[in-house]
Formats: C-alpha cells, sequence, structure tokens
C-alpha cells in the first residue's frame, strides 16, 4: 500500500453502522475510500435497535432498499408498544405507541422508523459495501497514528494477523471508531458532559416468550417491582431478547455474572421459570451524555459515537450518526472534486454539533423522566417501598400521578421532531430561517425554509405515485421551480424539477413554499434547503452556489 496509491482516498476507520454508510454514501458520490475495522468480524450483540425514518429515506436515496429494511425488521403488531409492568407476567401499569410507526407517519415520511438489530442492519450494509468498487474493505486492521501532513494525512495501519505495520496517505480520514474512539484520544480532543450516568450490564439471550408477551407484545418493558431492575428488548419475540440489568462495578466483578446468574435475573425478570434460555453475550456498558468539543481536527473528522455518546433512551445514537456521515460526505466529495472551496468543510461542525447536543440533552432528560415513573410506584420512602408498590399494583387506576407519570413519557418514545425536523445554520445555508427552539420533541412541523430538509410530498410523476424524494438528487443540487420559474440554461450538473410540469402535487407551490410561481427553492444532496429564490435568474444562482460551496 503505498502513500501516492490511496492519496485520493478517504480513509474511514471504524465500520460499524456509521463507517460503512460513510463509505457508501461516498461511493455514491463517487469518490473511493478504504474501510477498516480491527474486528475481524461484526458483532452478533443486537447493540440498537431503532432505524428512523431519516435514516432509512438516506439508504433508500442511495440504492439502499428501506423498504427491505422495514420488512428485516419487527413488524408495528410486534414492535410498537412499550409497556411499564412489575415484571413481565406481572402488573402493567401503563403503555405508550413506540414512535411513529402507524399509518398517519406516512403523510410525513415514505418510510416510517423500524425495529431492525444493528446486527442485522450492518450485514445488509456490508453487502452494499462489498458490491462497491469504489471502497476496499478490510477488517482486522487499526489504525494506531496519525500525522496531518496539510495536503493529506498518513496512516500507519497494523494487520492483527501478521502484526505487520503499514503506511498509507489518504485525502482525508473519518474516524468512526466508536465510543471509545481511539483517534479522538490521538488527535487530542475533550469530550463535553457526564461521562458516567449508570452502569448496565447487557444480557443477551434466545427465548421464545411469545406465549408470555400474548396480548401484550413491545419492543420494550420497563420492570418495575422492587428488587427487579433494568428493562427487557424484545428484537425479536420469537428469538432474541436483551436484558438491560441495572449492577454496580465498584462493588460487584464481572465474573460474577455466570450463565447460571444471568438466567436467574430473566427468569426475575419475565416472573416465571424459562427452560429453553441459551444466554448469549454478557457485556458491561457505561451510559453517559457527551458531545466532542470539536468534530474536525485539519483533515480527520470525528462522527457517530466517536463524536457524541448519546444515552440510549429515545434511540437517537445511530441514527444521528448516519446523519453526520450524510452532511460529511457530500461535503468532501465537492472539495475533492475541486467545485468546493475547503471552507466549507468547516461547516460539518458548526451544522451537526448542535444536532447532538439537542439530541444528548432530550436523550438524558428522557432517563431522567423514568425517575418520576418510579417514585410514583414506589413513593418517596424508602422504608415503604414495599407496602407502596404492593398498594399501586392492587388498583393502579386509583393513583392519578401514575398516568400522569406514564403520559409524561412521551417525549421518551415519539421524537418525531428530532428524527427528521432538524434544522441547519451555517455559511453553507443562504440566509437561514432561524433555529426555533425545541418546545415539543413530538411535534414535527414540515417546512420549506432555508436550512430545513424538504418534506416528503406523495406526488404524481408519470403517471405514478411516488415520494418526491425519488424525484431529488442525493449526489447534485436540485432546483426545484415553482410552475413559472423558468429552467436555468447551461446547468447539466443540477437536477432541475419543475413544480406541475416535471410532477404534479395536490397542493399548490405557493401554499406549500410561501414562494410565489416564479420562485423556486434549491435541495442541497443531503435534502437541506440551501436557498429560496422569489425568483430565480443566473446571477442570483451563481451567487447563491458560491456562497454555499465557499468560492472566494
Amino acid at each position: 500500500m503505498s502513500a501516492e496509491q490511496h492519496s485520493q482516498k478517504v480513509l474511514i476507520v471504524g465500520a460499524g453502522p456509521v463507517g460503512q454508510m460513510a463509505a457508501l454514501l461516498l461511493a455514491h458520490h463517487g469518490i473511493h475510500s478504504c474501510l477498516i475495522d480491527k474486528r475481524s468480524e461484526t458483532s452478533t450483540a443486537p447493540r440498537a435497535h431503532a432505524i428512523n425514518a431519516r435514516t432509512l429515506e438516506i439508504c433508500d436515496s442511495i440504492g439502499i432498499s428501506a423498504q427491505h429494511l422495514r420488512e428485516l425488521g419487527a413488524s408495528a403488531d410486534e414492535a410498537g408498544h412499550v409497556r411499564f409492568v412489575g415484571t413481565m407476567t406481572g402488573t402493567e401499569f401503563g403503555s405508550l405507541p413506540y414512535e411513529r410507526q402507524d399509518e398517519g407517519a406516512f403523510a410525513f415520511t415514505p418510510f416510517p422508523l423500524s425495529n431492525v438489530s444493528q446486527p442485522i442492519f450492518e450485514s445488509e450494509l456490508q453487502t452494499h459495501v462489498r458490491n462497491s468498487e469504489l471502497i476496499e474493505f478490510r477488517r482486522g486492521v487499526e489504525c494506531t497514528s496519525l500525522v496531518d501532513q496539510g495536503n493529506a494525512v498518513d496512516a500507519t495501519l497494523e494487520i492483527a494477523d501478521s502484526g505487520e505495520i503499514q503506511t498509507a496517505s489518504f485525502s482525508y480520514v473519518i474516524a468512526s471508531d466508536g465510543a471509545n474512539s481511539k483517534l479522538r484520544g490521538l488527535l487530542g480532543i475533550e469530550m463535553e458532559g457526564p461521562d458516567v450516568l449508570a452502569n448496565y450490564l447487557m444480557i443477551h439471550f434466545q427465548s421464545d416468550l411469545r406465549a408470555v408477551t400474548a396480548g401484550k407484545r413491545g419492543l420494550l418493558y420497563f420492570l418495575l417491582e422492587p428488587g427487579v431492575s433494568g428493562a427487557l428488548i424484545a428484537y425479536d419475540q420469537a428469538k432474541t431478547w436483551v436484558l438491560m440489568h441495572d449492577w454496580n462495578p465498584e462493588l460487584e466483578n464481572r465474573e460474577d455474572y455466570t450463565d447460571e446468574k444471568c438466567l436467574g435475573l430473566i427468569e426475575q425478570a419475565v416472573g416465571q421459570p424459562l427452560p429453553e434460555t441459551t444466554i448469549e453475550h454478557i457485556s458491561p456498558w457505561v451510559m453517559t451524555a457527551q458531545v466532542a468539543k470539536a468534530y474536525r481536527k485539519g483533515r480527520v473528522f470525528l462522527a457517530g459515537d466517536s463524536a457524541h455518546r448519546i444515552p440510549p433512551a429515545g434511540g437517537l445514537g445511530l441514527n444521528t450518526g448516519v446523519g453526520d456521515v450524510q452532511n460529511l460526505t457530500w461535503k468532501l466529495a465537492a472539495v475533492m472534486k475541486g467545485v468546493a472551496g475547503e471552507a466549507l468543510l468547516d461547516s460539518y461542525e458548526i451544522e451537526r454539533q448542535p444536532i447532538a447536543r439537542v439530541n444528548n440533552e432530550q436523550s438524558l432528560n428522557n432517563a431522567m423522566k423514568l425517575f418520576d415513573l418510579i417514585v410514583a410506584i414506589h413513593g418517596l420512602d424508602p422504608e415503604k417501598t414495599a407496602e407502596r408498590y404492593a398498594s399501586v399494583a392492587e388498583s393502579p387506576e386509583a393513583f392519578p400521578e401514575l398516568a400522569e407519570a406514564v403520559a409524561a413519557q412521551k417525549p421518551h418514545f415519539d421524537s418525531f421532531d428530532l428524527q427528521i425536523g432538524y434544522r441547519y445554520n451555517s455559511e453553507a445555508i443562504v440566509d437561514p430561517a432561524p433555529i426555533p427552539d425545541v418546545l415539543d420533541v413530538s411535534d414535527y412541523q414540515p417546512s420549506w425554509d432555508a436550512g430545513a430538509h424538504f418534506p416528503h410530498r406523495w406526488v404524481t410523476h408519470d403517471g405514478v405515485v411516488q415520494p418526491l424524494q425519488s424525484l431529488i438528487s442525493p449526489s447534485t443540487f436540485t432546483l426545484l421551480h415553482g410552475p413559472d420559474s423558468g429552467v436555468l440554461a447551461g446547468h447539466p450538473q443540477i437536477n432541475q424539477l419543475t413544480f406541475g410540469a416535471d410532477f404534479k402535487d395536490e397542493d399548490s407551490w405557493q401554499n406549500q413554499t410561501g414562494l410565489t410561481d416564479n420562485g423556486a427553492v434549491l435541495i442541497r444532496p443531503d435534502g437541506h434547503i440551501a436557498a429560496r429564490f422569489d425568483q430565480v435568474d443566473e446571477d442570483r444562482f451563481m451567487t447563491a452556489v458560491k456562497q454555499i460551496l465557499a468560492r472566494g
């Protein structure tokens, strides 16, 4: 591997879902990458499970079928609810829908959230990665050092099997090597926020619990009986489960948690013996709520868990990471192809870091709100916990504070606005609209403002009803014209569409966008609106493009 050979490649360190998506997005933009991972194979432990609407939209836009991914996940009938229970077979204190998986979601996205376990998602991405001629994918390879030379980055790579040390030069590096990112440490980038909120053991087990959950199917079962802690997660009701169990590593040893002990904890959580249950993995992990102080150092960029360690309460971590690399990769491609100035890359941190902070804060709030529910059931006097619990379990309806505490959990399990409503404000947006304070994370309001993501619309094209997304290019800019706006000549590299001519919509252009029929909107490759024009002409268009792409 010579330096010369790889000087026009991007090195991606970490082949989890974020790293693989980075490679696939770069390939879609025609950019070569070298994707490495120190693991010899994909982990089979379930971990993340919520693949939200925006992530599915991004996948589908580059040829990874969102419909196929949704079919691989648990159905809304199986995984459409969160249940608050003493044990799985004990009292149920309340339930809530889990995210927008109902028919109403199709008004806002062609692909509502689906519950796909991370190993399945990674496996699907890996198939596409291995089929791409623009991606060199190597497992069992660790990046041990980086030297930024100003016009390239020299990387030292260690091959696990042989111990061989190789060096190579890359145009840029994306560090997607996880929450404990080695590269982030090498770069000297610090994290902001609490580093230990709670400690858990992830106990992954195989068991068919459909008979136990009949009539109360769900994805998450929060366990609230005194002496029983954590939550059960149903990745597959008939097979794959995880018990998240609270533990204290300062007072306990991981080695004490034998398969036999873990089976006992599972049976306690379920509330009955489980003769045909197999323990697959037992892994400690720490809940944190941190965001990197910087997303970039020279030619090296942090993405995914390397850039933000988001509590799992809300399922925003993996999806935030996919949003990171969608934002970053089109900008890297534009700079590497010489169509954008290097300053465009500064907008990556400016646009994505605030999203991580908002998502982190909401996830932390979600985790804290669960304590209100525990108080409603256990009371405030530790000496009377058992007595209080028995009373609430016998007649939950007699405690109005319980219903209020359950209802207050809604933002935890319906963050539709955070999933698809996030906006950007940077120099890569012309006159961006102010980013409103998030008052209700469940209340997504479609917007054609500069900085917002273009709204999903069901439109008719060539006699076929399809999402507007299918007409918007993910690899170049799209200029979307009003019905009386003339198409600009001499711009074959720009995807141009005219409302009413290239597609039909049941609502009017003016009603949707607030622009006259002579107006237009310019949409970036990542789907965010880069500029709005009351009337578009060559000079206005080129002035906007010059600013967005940081050209002078």
